[in-house]
């Protein structure tokens, strides 16, 4: 907490008031694409693990 008050005195006392939009601006698609990066990789180790389960099932309705 105080590591952000003494940026936001430091970008105030330098005259550069909307750095801090631009910076938070700039991060935001950053953080959208490892978002999307992560939720695509749950997607197909979901998929991965329906497959295998498919297989497994198979196997023992073959064995019965």
């Amino acid at each position: 907490m105080l590591g952000l008050v003494g940026f936001l005195q430091m970008v105030q006392d330098s005259g550069m008031q909307n750095a801090p939009e631009k910076v938070v601006g700039s991060n935001v698609y950053i953080v959208m694409i490892v978002t999307l990066i992560v939720w695509l990789g749950v997607f197909f180790y979901l998929m991965y693990l329906s497959s295998k389960l498919k297989k497994i099932k198979q196997q023992l309705d073959v064995r019965k």
